[in-house]
């Protein structure tokens, strides 16, 4: 993927993992109650892995980042 597609779609997953986040903690549903709860804690950790995925984008590994040989 260009490195700058990359980053618009990072920013993107960024933003909406942010606003699914905030929605989930501040937002309608604390009031949820039996089996939603479960739906809660899905977006929850739907958010926090979008917002990981996002790093990912933003910052791509390149394969001079990663040592040849373990320091001694």
């Amino acid at each position: 993927m260009h490195p700058r597609l990359s980053r618009i779609t990072g920013m993107v997953t960024l933003l909406l993992g942010f606003a699914v986040a905030f929605w989930v903690v501040f937002g309608r549903p604390h009031y949820w109650e039996g089996d939603m709860v479960w739906l809660r804690r899905g977006l929850a950790l739907g958010a926090l892995g979008a917002i990981s995925l996002a790093a990912r984008l933003i910052f791509p590994a390149a394969k001079g980042d990663a040592p040849d040989e373990a320091p001694e």
